[in-house]
């Protein structure tokens, strides 16, 4: 089994956009990524199905499979997954507060 080339990733590009904006996710080569220096996730080709693979700590986990027409609830799915392995994987989600100023009416 090969690793996916990028170019046929395309089509899940607005998740791949919000895991390259995670705290310490590295991505030395398009499509695969890194939390600080641990592989974390990549892609997989063969016989015209394509997969991710995602790493829990010291193991990988279950492959998901990158369905041929992609769509808004796949996306958040993917997204979702990833998201919450990153965490499991000792990811750290930054959350920025804005502060906003409260008046009491009397």
């Amino acid at each position: 089994m090969g690793r996916c080339s990028y170019d046929k990733l395309k089509n899940i590009e607005p998740a791949l956009d919000q895991i390259r904006k995670l705290n310490n996710i590295k991505e030395p080569k398009p499509g695969i990524f890194y939390i600080k220096n641990q592989s974390f996730l990549h892609f997989h080709e063969k016989d015209g199905k394509i997969w991710a693979d995602i790493k829990i700590g010291t193991s990988w986990d279950d492959s998901i499979i990158i369905p041929e027409k992609i769509t808004k609830k796949f996306l958040n799915n993917f997204s979702k997954t990833v998201l919450d392995e990153y965490v499991k994987s000792g990811g750290q989600i930054k959350v920025e507060l804005t502060s906003r100023k409260y008046s009491a009416s009397r």
